[in-house]
Formats: C-alpha cells, sequence, structure tokens
C-alpha cells in the first residue's frame, strides 16, 4: 500500500502551541515560531477515564507493541539528527510517556489531531492520525514510517528551495521537520489503538526539558 505524504497531508498534522492548537490540525505551529508559548500544565492523572475504550503502549500486551518501541522512536528521531550534527534527544520521564499515551487516546476517540494538546507540558507534537494497523502492524514500524516521511520528505522541500524555514506560511508543509531538528531536550512517543485494534493514533511530543 502506497502512503503518499502530500496525497494524505490531511492523515497527520503538527502543532507546536497551545494558543494555536485548534488552527493547526492540518497546518504547523511552533512556540520557536510565533510570540504564543506553551504554558506547562500538570501531568494528566493516567488514571482518568477516557472517552473511548482503546489499547496503549502503556496499557496493554498487545503484539502490536515492542518493548522497546519507544527507545526504537527516540533512536529514530537521533539517528535523523545527527545527520545535521545536533544534539541528541533524551526520553522523557515515564509519566509523560504515559500522558503522550493519553492524549492519543482521547484524540482517537474524538478523531481530532492536537485536541488535547499541551496537556503534557510539551512544546510541540507531531502526530500520525487514523492509521490502519494493516498498513504498518508494529509500534516500531509505524513509527519508522511516519518520521522518515516527515523529515526525508519535508527536509526535501527546503533543500530544493521549494519550502522556507524562515517562512509562516511555509510551515504548514515543513513543520514536522522543524520540530524534530528543534531546540528540545527530550521526547515522549505515544500510540493508542481501537478497542477492535485495526486504527492506530500516533502523538510524538517534544519537551524543553
Amino acid at each position: 500500500m502506497n502512503f503518499n505524504l502530500f496525497d494524505r497531508m490531511a492523515n497527520y498534522a503538527i502543532c507546536a502551541s497551545f494558543a494555536l492548537a485548534m488552527s493547526c490540525a492540518l497546518s504547523g505551529c511552533s512556540d520557536e515560531r510565533h510570540e504564543s508559548s506553551v504554558n506547562a500544565v500538570d501531568v494528566i492523572n493516567d488514571e482518568s477515564s477516557s472517552s473511548v475504550k482503546s489499547l496503549s503502549s502503556s496499557s496493554t500486551a498487545n503484539s502490536f507493541f515492542s518493548g522497546t518501541w519507544r527507545e526504537d522512536c527516540l533512536a529514530k528521531i537521533n539517528e535523523y539528527r545527527a545527520t545535521e550534527n545536533l544534539d541528541p534527544l533524551t526520553l522523557a520521564p515515564e509519566e509523560k510517556q504515559v500522558c503522550t499515551d493519553k492524549e492519543a487516546a482521547d484524540d482517537l476517540a474524538e478523531n481530532k489531531a492536537h485536541g488535547h494538546f499541551g496537556n503534557c507540558g510539551e512544546g510541540a507534537q507531531n502526530s500520525g492520525p487514523n492509521f490502519n494497523t494493516s498498513w504498518r502492524r508494529t509500534a516500531t514500524e509505524a513509527t519508522d514510517a511516519y518520521l522518515k516521511m516527515m523529515w526525508e520528505d519535508e527536509k526535501a522541500l527546503v533543500t530544493s528551495g521549494e519550502r522556507d524555514p524562515d517562512k509562516k506560511e511555509d510551515y504548514s508543509y515543513i513543520g514536522h521537520y522543524l520540530n524534530m531538528k528543534g531546540n528540545y531536550k527530550t521526547v515522549a512517543c505515544g500510540i493508542a489503538l481501537s478497542k477492535d485494534g485495526k486504527k492506530g493514533w500516533l502523538n510524538i511530543n517534544f519537551f524543553r526539558k
């Protein structure tokens, strides 16, 4: 099954400013790109109930998730960052990982990209909404595929001169790439699956510390 980034742009989106989150489902925003910035909020209680029953890497032994998929996500991000001599990120604390899973589950329940952006105190978010698990059969495969598109396809737009990182109007085309190379310190990777396991939702949150 072919998955073209630009033909399917509505299937994933980026957001990085809570004040602008409502307008970011099909475009990008970042606290590096706007004066409005994210105000850190308390991490939500993972015992609170989601609006839909779902499976996440924090709550299930489902075979979709390996025990190291978050580390795989981190390693892939750092692999891309290293190509531009950027400092590696580290994994955010466990409570941030659980929170990111919860965000993904709530976004899946409401079918709304970045619908709960900022709940974990993140400064930027890349999202892969509503992917079919028959497309990629493990969390690592799905995450690798999205990260490849986010970095390679969008960087190509920059290096070709087609898009300019300094132009706000170009951000919706290259924001995933800019978030991945941004001045962040830690990252949390979260995936939620629908109850039947056929649909997945990926959120990758970037933190300043």
